[in-house]
């Protein structure tokens, strides 16, 4: 199994780490926690979410101002 860093699968995907990291943040990507700040990515579930993705447009969640 190849595990990935967050700088690794921007690089994979050829997207900017802040992506990487948001879509971390809001549960969009598959990942596993190492400690409190540091995540790793399993390239083969990578493959897959992708694969699921296709035809699927990206799109921010709207965080409400209260």
């Amino acid at each position: 199994m190849e595990i990935l860093t967050r700088e690794e699968v921007a690089n994979f995907f050829k997207m900017p780490i802040r992506t990487v990291d948001y879509l971390t943040q809001t549960g969009q990507i598959p990942f596993s926690r190492i400690g409190k700040r540091s995540v790793r990515f399993s390239k083969q579930r990578l493959e897959e979410w992708f694969a699921e993705r296709e035809g699927v447009e990206f799109r921010h969640q709207r965080h409400s101002r209260g």
